[in-house]
């Protein structure tokens, strides 16, 4: 059981709130824990409720014959499924944990009773979907606007700042392909063309280090 204290504290989009209504959230919930790799909810299954993250990290991919699609992450404080249980439907992509996850779950019902009975909540309704709408159209953007090296490069500079001029990608390449919209065969080309530009050099198995930086921001820049 979830207090309206602790999801308060887990939740700070629900900050603006009423205690009232965070107590009613609370209440009409259901605490669910998932361990890394388990499945919350699959493309075209019905979207019976809501997902509040109040701890760890969910992917959300679009799954296709031969590859996924990511599409975004959630982490503590996120909100999954606002779309299609707002709207109606079925969950439009697959939800699972990238690591031990926790969630509070609020059935369709308590969600759809909330927004009639609710004002401050189907206002934050509102805002959350005009939010995820923002967040789908800027990775949109990203993905037209830029190639696959420039992100790669923008990946590589960001580890750099934070590990030193010799790094770790800070993850698998499948796993980088996905949060880039793409196959792992297009990273190893992208980290290829970074090394013949000498930008960067490879040290060792997935160990880099940073050659020229300049070429490398001008890079990540296109």
């Amino acid at each position: 059981m979830i207090t309206a204290e602790q999801l308060r504290f887990a939740m700070p989009p629900l900050a603006e709130l009423p205690e009232a209504t965070i107590a009613r959230i609370a209440s009409g919930g259901q605490e669910r824990r998932y361990a890394k790799g388990a499945t919350l909810y699959r493309a075209g299954d019905t979207a019976d409720g809501l997902y509040l993250v109040l701890s760890g990290r969910v992917h959300v991919t679009r799954e296709h014959a031969s590859s996924a699609e990511f599409l975004h992450t959630e982490g503590a404080g996120g909100v999954l499924g606002e779309i299609p249980v707002f709207g109606g439907g079925l969950f439009p992509a697959s939800a699972r944990a990238a690591a031990a996850t926790r969630c509070l779950y609020l059935p369709a019902a308590v969600v759809e009773r909330l927004l009639r009975e609710d004002s401050a909540f189907a206002r934050l309704a509102l805002r959350r979907l005009a939010t995820r709408a923002r967040s789908l159209l800027g990775r949109i953007d990203d993905l037209t606007a830029t190639t696959i090296t420039a992100r790669v490069a923008g990946h590589v500079l960001v580890r750099a700042e934070s590990s030193g001029k010799e790094l770790t990608l800070g993850m698998s390449q499948q796993e980088l392909a996905r949060e880039l919209g793409t196959a792992r065969e297009v990273v190893v080309r992208a980290l290829r063309s970074l090394i013949a530009a000498g930008a960067i050099a490879r040290t060792g198995r997935s160990r880099f280090i940073v050659k020229k930086a300049a070429v490398l921001r001008a890079i990540a820049s296109r």
